[in-house]
């Protein structure tokens, strides 16, 4: 049962990371930031999937918790690149925020869907009274001690 639980919450917590990163990765192609790698778990770099026209690196890290969308300028001091037209650090702080924002708003839109998707087939919202909680203790359902 462990180890389900365990792959479990991989499964889901990579869907939650990969949802993210591809917040920030659409934000940033759509500011026309130039997007280096699109990474996977953490490195060091197990392989890389697939390098596309635009330059842009997909790959699978080693350690597979979190991901990472890694932009030109984003962590750099070299003049040359802050000055690139399609750094991050060339932008507007308009157009640097709503990429660091985009990560956030993707979760929350995943979280819309998954609930939409679940009221549609039928899934029941959990709502509880103090009568219920009432009821689970009497029954022996919920446990109480003393504090």
């Amino acid at each position: 049962m462990i180890i389900i639980t365990i792959i479990a919450f991989i499964v889901i917590f990579s869907l939650l990371v990969l949802v993210h990163e591809l917040g920030h990765f659409t934000a940033a192609r759509q500011a026309g930031i130039k997007v280096e790698e699109f990474g996977f778990g953490l490195p060091p770099k197990l392989l890389t999937i697939h390098k596309s026209k635009t330059g842009t690196d997909y790959t699978l890290n080693w350690i597979p918790f979190g991901g990472f969308v890694r932009m030109l300028g984003e962590d750099s001091t070299d003049p040359k690149v802050l000055l690139n037209k399609h750094s991050f650090a060339s932008k507007s702080i308009r157009q640097r925020t709503v990429v660091i924002v985009a990560g956030v708003l993707m979760n929350f839109v995943l979280a819309w869907l998954l609930i939409t998707i679940g009221f549609s087939v039928g899934m029941k919202p959990f709502l509880a009274t103090q009568d219920d909680v009432d009821r689970a203790v009497a029954s022996g359902i919920v446990e109480t001690k003393p504090v």
